[in-house]
């Protein structure tokens, strides 16, 4: 769904009641995923995507504790949905960043809601910084030093002003020009990790479960799966569970796909789940079914300029709108 689709059916959802399109959908638990909350900026992030502020957090999650049940993901998976008194939440979080621990989890904590968050393996500690992060870093650069920009320009042989779209264009394959460029730039990203941790340490971590949480993997270093090959996935994916559950002990086994989860074949997560690689695995396509109990699509609540209850009012009317067309099951 892209941004035009969510303002126009945004002015449609407004007037609706949100519990009569939960009981017309059938669809009585959500899955609404978040990455990090922030009441100063953060360049790693705020050039890909809106950062919530946490007095507009809480307000989304005392609005969505008076409609839903907060599950953990063991609970969904252990207990039967439809004789809950009221639909579920099941809330979780990507990438292990520093305000999980510093603002998510304690607010949790004091309201009882349970979550789970999905990390990376590479980025525990600061060790490394996620490229699509380089990358808003680079252009928080060029805006603040025009000096910048210009080196970049002259470095990469186009006009300055398709500096900005060419690195939000560079990919993962590419991904060590980023590092180029921000020499380029005079900008270290070493130092930006030290001086403003991006990532939870694993005392963090710990932390985390330590006040009943739980954790999850999100790949070694966030790569878009869809550009693997079939057995690269399993591998991955597999690796990624595994090192979790030494490093910090642990027994889950879930799994969150980095980007999307579009692309990846249905052999590849009936074996997953099958050969029970993962129990659950979670995919960003919204609210739709996947005709699998442990494969389950999340809502990416950051993408919405509205409120929570707004956010999930347009889910709901998009999924009730494609219904007749039966499009509103993953297609592999």
């Amino acid at each position: 769904m892209n941004n035009l689709t969510r303002k126009r059916l945004l002015s449609l959802a407004r007037p609706a009641k949100l519990q009569g399109m939960i009981r017309w959908s059938g669809q009585s638990v959500i899955f609404p995923f978040y990455h990090t909350i922030s009441d100063r900026d953060l360049p790693h992030i705020s050039h890909l995507y809106k950062l919530i502020k946490t007095v507009d957090f809480e307000r989304d999650l005392d609005q969505l504790l008076k409609l839903f049940e907060p599950l953990s993901l063991g609970e969904y998976l252990d207990k039967p949905v439809e004789k809950k008194r009221k639909p579920a939440m099941v809330l979780t979080f990507d990438d292990g960043l520093k305000g999980c621990h510093e603002l998510i989890a304690p607010l949790l904590k004091r309201k009882g809601i349970p979550a789970t968050f999905f990390l990376n393996n590479k980025f525990i500690d600061n060790k490394a910084l996620f490229y699509r992060y380089k990358a808003s870093l680079l252009i928080h650069q060029i805006r603040e030093d025009c000096r910048a920009k210009e080196r970049i320009s002259e470095f990469l042989k186009i006009a300055q002003e398709q500096v900005e779209a060419s690195i939000m264009m560079i990919g993962y394959d590419q991904r060590t020009l980023l590092d180029a460029l921000a020499r380029q730039a005079e900008l270290d990203f070493s130092a930006y990790l030290r001086s403003r941790p991006v990532y939870m340490n694993s005392r963090e971590i710990k932390d985390l479960l330590d006040w009943g949480f739980t954790l999850g993997a999100h790949s070694s270093d966030h790569r878009d799966f869809g550009g693997l090959e079939p057995e690269e996935m399993i591998e991955q994916l597999g690796a990624s569970i595994r090192d979790l559950q030494d490093r910090f002990k642990i027994s889950t086994r879930y799994f969150s796909f980095p980007f999307t989860s579009n692309g990846i074949p249905k052999g590849v997560i009936n074996s997953l789940l099958d050969e029970e690689v993962a129990t659950i695995l979670m995919g960003t396509s919204g609210l739709k079914r996947t005709g699998k109990a442990g494969y389950v699509q999340r809502i990416p609540m950051e993408q919405y300029e509205t409120s929570a209850l707004e956010a999930l009012k347009v889910e709901y009317l998009y999924y009730l709108l494609k219904s007749p067309l039966g499009r509103n099951s993953l297609r592999y």
